[in-house]
C-alpha cells in the first residue's frame, strides 16, 4: 500500500495529509485528531487580508491535537508513538477525569494540565458554559472562550516553555472532544505564528468534521448528564448538536475580541501567559519552516513492528507527512 507503514499487526497507517482530507481515523479510539503543521504563515501586516502575503508555513510534527485518550486502542497507541509524541497534555478538569478516567500510554509522558481548577468546574459552572457553547449567536461562546484563555494561561505557559526548553519536543494536547479548550489554545498559537485569520478559522472549524462520527455518542452522554434539561426534547437535541460544533464565525468573533482586549495575540501571550519578546521570537522560529521541504517519498515510511521504531520523521526535522492545506 502506497504512502503508509505496516505494523506487525498487519495493519496499514496512511500518511496522507491530516488537514487536507482530514484523516481523523488515524488514531483508533481518539476523536478529532490532527496535527497543526502545514498552515501558511503570512507577513504580520497581511494576516487579516483576503489575499495575505505568504512567506512560510507552520512546521510539521511538533503539535498534535484531539479528544481524550480514554478509549484509545493498543494500535492507536502505536500510531501515537509513530508520530514521535513524547508528552500527552490532558487539559480536562479533575471532575471529568474522575468520571471518565484517563489513559497513560507507554513511552509517552502524561501531563495533567487542567484549564479549570476544581473550584472553577462545578456543575453550575459547567451548565453555564453549556449554554454559552450552544447559543445561536457568538456572544456567549466568545465569553466562554475568553474564560478558557484566562483560566488556562498557566497551562499554556507550561506547554510553550516545553518547546522553548526543547525545540525538538513533540506534544499531543487534548481535552474531552478537542474542539473548545484545545481548539481555542491552538487557534491563539496559530495567530501568534502569523497564520492568516481566515486559515485559523478554517482550522478551528475542522472539528465539525472531526467529531461527526461520534457526535451521537457525545450527545447521548450530554443528555444523560442532564444538559439543557429545562428544554423540550427537540430543543435539547439541537443545543447539544450546536455545543458539539465548531463554527468559523465563532472563531472570527474570538479573534475580534482578542484584538479588542489585548491588541492582538502578542498582547495576550505577554500579559496573561507571561512570555517576553525574545521567547515569542524563538517560538516563531521553532514552529515555522524556513524553507521549502520536499515531501516524503511514497514508500519511504515502513516498519515491520512498532511504528515508534520505524523510519518516520522525528520532530524538528521538518519533513511533513502530508501537504499543506489548500
Amino acid at each position: 500500500m502506497a504512502n503508509c507503514f505496516t505494523t506487525s499487526l498487519g495493519r496499514h497507517v496512511p500518511v496522507t495529509p491530516l488537514h487536507d482530507s482530514i484523516h481523523l481515523d488515524q488514531i483508533e479510539g481518539v476523536n478529532n485528531f490532527r496535527e497543526i503543521g502545514g498552515w501558511p504563515i503570512a507577513t504580520p501586516s497581511t494576516v487579516r487580508d483576503k489575499d495575505p502575503e505568504i512567506v512560510t508555513k507552520v512546521r510539521h510534527g511538533f503539535l498534535y491535537r484531539g479528544g481524550d485518550t480514554v478509549r484509545i486502542t493498543a494500535y492507536g497507541e502505536m500510531v501515537l508513538r509513530y508520530y514521535k509524541i513524547k508528552k500527552d497534555f490532558d487539559l480536562r478538569s479533575k471532575q471529568q477525569i474522575e468520571k471518565l478516567g484517563s489513559k497513560k500510554i507507554d513511552r509517552i509522558e502524561y501531563v495533567w494540565a487542567p484549564v479549570f481548577a476544581e473550584e472553577d468546574y462545578t456543575e453550575e459552572a459547567a451548565q453555564r458554559r453549556y449554554e454559552q457553547y450552544a447559543g445561536d449567536g457568538t456572544e456567549g461562546i466568545v465569553e466562554a472562550f475568553i474564560e478558557i484563555l484566562t483560566h488556562g494561561a498557566k497551562m499554556f505557559r507550561q506547554v510553550l516553555h516545553g518547546f522553548l526548553d526543547d525545540k525538538h519536543a513533540t506534544v499531543f494536547m487534548h481535552c474531552t472532544t478537542g474542539n473548545n479548550r484545545t481548539g481555542v489554545f491552538v487557534s491563539l498559537l496559530l495567530l501568534l505564528l502569523n497564520v492568516p485569520h481566515a486559515a485559523v478559522c478554517k482550522e478551528y472549524a475542522l472539528s465539525e468534521k472531526g467529531l461527526a462520527k461520534t457526535r451521537h455518542v457525545n450527545i447521548a452522554r450530554l443528555l444523560a448528564k442532564g444538559a439543557f434539561k429545562e428544554y423540550d426534547e427537540a430543543e435539547r437535541q439541537r443545543r447539544c448538536e450546536r455545543m458539539l460544533g465548531a463554527r468559523e464565525e465563532s472563531m472570527e468573533a474570538l479573534i475580534t475580541e482578542v484584538y479588542r482586549r489585548w491588541q492582538g495575540p502578542e498582547g495576550y501571550f505577554k500579559e496573561l501567559v507571561g512570555l517576553n519578546d525574545e521567547e515569542i521570537k524563538r517560538l516563531r522560529t521553532i514552529m515555522s519552516t524556513p524553507k521549502h521541504v520536499p515531501f516524503l517519498p511514497r514508500d519511504s515510511i515502513r516498519s515491520g513492528d512498532d511504528p515508534s521504531v520505524g523510519e518516520a520523521t522525528s520532530a524538528g526535522e521538518d519533513h511533513p507527512v502530508g501537504e499543506a492545506p489548500g
